[in-house]
């Protein structure tokens, strides 16, 4: 795919994006409950009960910070059971690979034209910076995802126990660039209140939407956010839009 090329000189010094639904697809109710069957049958435990211990622990790691898959599952399997004392389930080295592995594979469901768009970022002499909320499981899949050229150093909440709409998670990434919030751009689906953090800090947004049904997400999509895209072929030409308004504001 073809990117529109620009040769003017920037205002803005960087691209700064949010990974769920905005990079990669978001999760999907439906899919999210089939993973949970498949490790409860894998587990072979009653399954209101361990999905009740499974959502109760993450309270115990709100930054998704457990130090291993593994660790996450104990910490469930306490609660179930009500004790640390229990018995460890023979297939429970499958599950952690069950959730792993699902994790891993979403991450790697990269939207349409993400990876052109960031070509086009980075060829245009941007800094592409990356602020998620996620859990351990990404991090220890970064290394083999296609985003890593674009992002070997993302700042993640379960690395940096920060998570959006602190300020300080996004400080910690314009920190890592070298820029300061007023000159990036920053590109998200708008959950977690991201933007409004995003917009208190300086930073100029840019709303990606698409398809609600079945999605997994916390808020709908704001409905005050001047720059929206559908598709990352668009990308271009709103940054562009962005950094000529910006430019006449500036004269």
């Amino acid at each position: 795919m073809n990117m529109i090329a620009r040769t003017t000189d920037h205002k803005f010094q960087g691209i700064i994006f949010d990974l769920y639904g905005t990079l990669v697809h978001i999760f999907r109710h439906s899919e999210y409950a089939e993973h949970l069957n498949a490790i409860v049958e894998t587990l072979d435990l009653e399954a209101a009960r361990f999905l009740d211990a499974w959502n109760r622990s993450w309270e115990d790691f709100p930054y998704g910070e457990y130090p291993t898959v593994k660790d996450r599952f104990l910490n469930a399997l306490a609660k179930y059971h009500g004790s640390d004392d229990f018995p460890v389930p023979p297939r429970l080295d499958q599950a952690v690979n069950l959730r792993f592995e699902y994790i891993r594979q979403q991450n790697r469901r990269i939207k349409e034209g993400a990876l052109d768009a960031l070509e086009w970022a980075r060829n245009e002499g941007y800094q592409l910076g990356l602020v998620s909320n996620c859990s351990t499981e990404t991090a220890e899949s970064w290394h083999d995802n296609p985003l890593v050229e674009y992002f070997p150093n993302p700042t993640l909440s379960c690395i940096v126990n920060m998570r959006k709409p602190d300020p300080n998670i996004f400080l910690a990434e314009t920190s890592k660039l070298g820029v300061e919030p007023r000159r990036c751009i920053y590109v998200a689906d708008g959950d977690d209140h991201e933007f409004d953090t995003a917009q208190e800090l300086g930073m100029e947004p840019i709303l990606i939407v698409y398809d609600l049904d079945d999605a997994y997400r916390h808020e709908p999509f704001p409905d005050d956010i001047p720059h929206v895209i559908e598709h990352f072929s668009e990308l271009p030409l709103v940054v562009g839009e962005i950094e000529e308004s910006t430019r006449e504001r500036e004269v």
